[in-house]
Formats: C-alpha cells, structure tokens, sequence
C-alpha cells in the first residue's frame, strides 16, 4: 500500500514576488505577516499562525487562528512546521522564507531546512526565481530545461562522497565542508540533466530557474 505524501503550503513573511502555486489538497498556513502575501495573491489560508507583532490588520473570520506567545524558542514559520507535522504533513512548500526587512530570520529558515532534512521530511523554499532544497544521503536530478545555475552547499559539519555530473564543473566522491563554499556558481549543461549526490551528510542545493 503507497502511503500520500501530504503536502502543506507556508506562507511567510519574507519577500514573495512570485505566483504562488497551491498543490491540490494541500493544507494552507499564513505565518504572521505572511497573511498580507496571501491577501494580494487572493488565498484563502486554513490556517494563520502568529504572535502578530509584525501582522495587525483583520483576520479572515473563516480561518483557523493559532496565537503564539511573543516570547518563544521558535519563528513563526518554524512552529507552522511542526504544527502540520503533527497533523500528518511530511512535505513542505514555503514561500516568503527568505528576504524580508531580516536577514535572522532569513538564516533561522536555512536551519530549519536543516533540521528538517535530519527528520527526512521535505522542504522546499521558493524565493523570486529561485528554490532552495536539501539533500540528505541522496542524489537529485536538476532539469536543464527548467534550471541554468545551481550552486551545492554543506549543511552538515562535513559531506562525504559528493558528486556532481552532467555540469559545468563536477565532482567525483569529494568532502565538502560547512566552511567553505567550494559548490558555488555551478551550471547545467544543454545535453543532459545535471545530477548531484552526497553518500553521507545533509547538502543545500540552491537551483535558478531559466
């Protein structure tokens, strides 16, 4: 028996420039101001979380408010995670995660990929026209028709065996390391789809879009 993967879509309060694409039957959280993004995109969110220091116009009667206490260990858009994780959603898309008038919350949205990878639950960050993934004991294939540039990043203290193939500058079994960004700047080329993999550790790959 195949298990659906459940699918919840994030709405921060970081930059949105892009369309945001609301997959069928996913559960729609506004994190805080994230709630503005979706009003000018016309979105009806299930659910609003917030301590609302940064949101303070009205709130839509037929969605579902979370109030968060101000003073708290996590964001906003953290907690919206791991609520619908409780609910039984493993993949997560995220817009408004990045940008924004702080980068902290910028960098906490990187650590949550991060720490979400560690639980093997899928995050994806939508930023103008780039995502932002994770890759953990795993390989990707990045289309050359959709993606011209990509760059690969260690999240994790070290990653071993990383290799890039079908691109511009490869790799073959490397050790990558969170103190130098030696996967910076990479591109597809035209006759093939690139791949990246990593045999052990938690990689960062940044793709943009043609």
């Amino acid at each position: 028996m195949i298990t659906q993967i459940k699918t919840c879509v994030i709405i921060a309060g970081g930059d949105v420039t892009e369309k945001i694409n609301i997959p069928e039957h996913a559960l729609i959280i506004c994190a805080d101001c994230g709630y503005s993004h979706a009003l000018v995109q016309n979105i009806c969110p299930d659910i609003i979380v917030g301590d609302f220091d940064s949101y303070k116009g009205q709130l839509p009667e037929n969605s579902k408010i979370i109030y968060l206490p101000t003073e708290k260990d996590v964001s906003d858009t953290w907690y919206a995670v791991q609520y619908a994780h409780e609910q039984g959603y493993s993949r997560f898309e995220i817009y408004g995660a990045c940008g924004g008038e702080r980068i902290d919350h910028t960098i906490a949205n990187l650590q949550l990929l991060h720490a979400m990878a560690e639980k093997n639950l899928e995050v994806i960050l939508y930023h103008k026209n780039q995502i932002l993934l994770t890759i953990k004991n795993n390989a990707y294939r990045i289309s050359n028709q959709e993606y011209q540039q990509f760059s690969v990043f260690a999240l994790s203290d070290k990653c071993f065996h990383v290799s890039i193939s079908n691109a511009k500058y490869k790799l073959n079994n490397a050790e990558l390391t969170n103190s130098f960004p030696l996967g910076l700047s990479n591109e597809c080329i035209a006759t093939d789809s690139a791949v990246v993999s990593v045999g052990e550790g938690i990689i960062l790959l940044v793709l943009t879009k043609k």
